[in-house]
């Protein structure tokens, strides 16, 4: 966990600088970079052939394991970047991310569209991850990924940091016990921002992003605003300091719109 912790904390120093990070412009597996010369948000995973499944991790990145089903008859026949793009895009492939402690969540595989490519998109709660550099072989996948990924933006990102703003309307809406379980914000209809944010962010995709990209700009402002803040959890901590005020958070959320709809009016910037 000092490892995740270390790069988490490298991680938010450079985006107080860089804001969103850009993906890296290539994306083919004979352009790999040397690692030393990737930002330390981006880690490699290995992926190794284990019978019916790949299974691996990142060296840099201790704890966390990635898993990718894989039906057999495919993995006899063998295995290639085209024919595995080819499996996501016909059939539902699924995986399993298991965390330090133990804990695990399914992982959904999708192929989108990336300058002018296609590729490979690993869906999760902790958060979505394109495959950059993908090199797949027969007994083992290569790649590498954006640990703190921020899509671009959509509408749906805007609409989002509106409805929490909504939520957050009313003064006896707002409160700052944050613990990150929301399910009695729910039933009381008093809200953290953490919470506000993740209830408008499930209510309007069906489906709950720790990284999409209303949540990811929210967490850049604050880190705009409170330099070398050390939060742990952005959102929560902000949420909870003792000199936080409603007024405060409605002010990010307010800066956040503004980028958002900068970005959405600028897509190439």
């Amino acid at each position: 966990m000092k490892n995740v912790l270390l790069i988490l904390i490298i991680s938010t120093i450079i985006f107080l600088f860089l804001g969103c990070p850009p993906s890296n412009k290539s994306t083919s597996a004979d352009k790999l970079p040397a690692l030393d010369k990737l930002l330390d948000n981006y880690l490699k995973f290995t992926l190794d052939k284990k019978n019916d499944h790949f299974e691996g991790q990142s060296e840099y990145l201790e704890g966390f394991q990635i898993s990718m089903n894989v039906p057999s008859g495919l993995l006899k026949k063998g295995l290639n970047k085209k024919n595995l793009i080819s499996l996501i895009k016909n059939q539902k492939i699924t995986g399993t991310l298991t965390y330090p402690n133990g804990r695990t969540t399914e992982i959904r595989y999708e192929v989108v569209r990336h300058r002018e490519t296609e590729d490979i998109y690993m869906k999760t709660t902790l958060g979505y991850f394109l495959w950059e550099y993908a090199d797949v072989q027969n007994n083992e996948i290569a790649f590498i990924i954006n640990w703190w990924y921020c899509p671009p933006a959509q509408k749906v990102d805007l609409d989002t940091l509106k409805m929490t703003e909504q939520l957050l309307a009313h003064p006896s809406n707002w409160h700052k016990n944050d613990d990150r379980k929301c399910e009695d914000d729910i039933k009381s209809n008093k809200w953290s921002l953490f919470c506000a944010l993740k209830h408008a962010s499930m209510e309007l995709t069906g489906e709950y992003n720790h990284h999409n990209t209303a949540m990811q700009t929210v967490r850049f402002v604050i880190d705009d605003m409170i330099p070398d803040h050390g939060f742990e959890h952005t959102l929560m901590d902000f949420n909870n300091a003792p000199s936080t005020t409603r007024k405060d958070i409605l002010n990010v959320l307010h800066m956040a719109k503004e980028r958002i709809s900068k970005e959405l009016q600028n897509p190439d910037n």
